[in-house]
């Protein structure tokens, strides 16, 4: 948890950094995501083949700082959706989470006339909204029965490419890669990891030069 914290103190301070002759701009955006978990049971034997993804959603608003020399640094506030499949020993379990996210990174932009690629680093914490999970049809809420952590934080590395439209406006595509930090499951003895892929869309709103 120290170590989270000093990635945070260093993404913040980068993040300042930048705002000496920095284009800001407000974005909002919306994701495809593939989402599923990394397991570990008691006995150390990972199981992530085991699992299969969903398919989900997650959407944001955000603040965007871009250097003149291309130096990049963002924040977002926003919803995600997680989860996972499982078949084990006859059995069919389903996850369906709901996260509220805030995401704070710094990348970098090769600069462009329209089209100007990007690649950006974030660290991210989530507080669980919903939680559920279904076996064989049957209903679990996970808040109730507080069988999973509410509190998730990761890392995520997000190449894209921003084309220019006008002054004023931009829009941006990316891929994102999600690989959480944080152990999901109460049980110490098991370690269970949030995980996903996702393509992005967004716009880009200037408001200083």
């Amino acid at each position: 948890m120290k170590k989270i914290n000093k990635i945070w103190i260093l993404l913040c301070f980068l993040g300042l950094a930048t705002t000496i002759n920095a284009q800001s701009n407000l974005t909002i955006d919306a994701s495809q995501q593939y989402s599923s978990f990394k397991f570990t049971d008691a006995s150390g034997t990972s199981l992530n083949t085991e699992y299969t993804g969903v398919f989900t959603g997650a959407y944001s608003l955000g603040y965007r700082y871009i250097s003149e020399k291309g130096i990049m640094a963002n924040g977002t506030i926003g919803m995600r959706k997680a989860g996972a499949n499982l078949d084990y020993d006859a059995m069919n379990y389903t996850w369906d989470l709901q996260y509220f996210q805030s995401k704070l990174g710094i990348g970098y932009m090769y600069k462009k006339l329209r089209f100007s690629p990007y690649i950006t680093v974030a660290g991210y914490f989530g507080y669980m909204l919903r939680g559920f999970q279904i076996v064989n049809n049957e209903d679990f809420n996970l808040l109730k029965t507080k069988s999973l952590n509410e509190i998730d934080y990761g890392i995520i590395a997000t190449p894209g490419v921003q084309y220019k439209i006008s002054d004023a406006i931009s829009t941006y595509a990316e891929f994102s890669y999600l690989m959480g930090l944080q152990n999901l499951e109460k049980d110490e003895g098991q370690k269970s990891q949030n995980l996903a892929y996702g393509v992005t869309l967004g716009l880009c709103f200037s408001i200083k030069k």
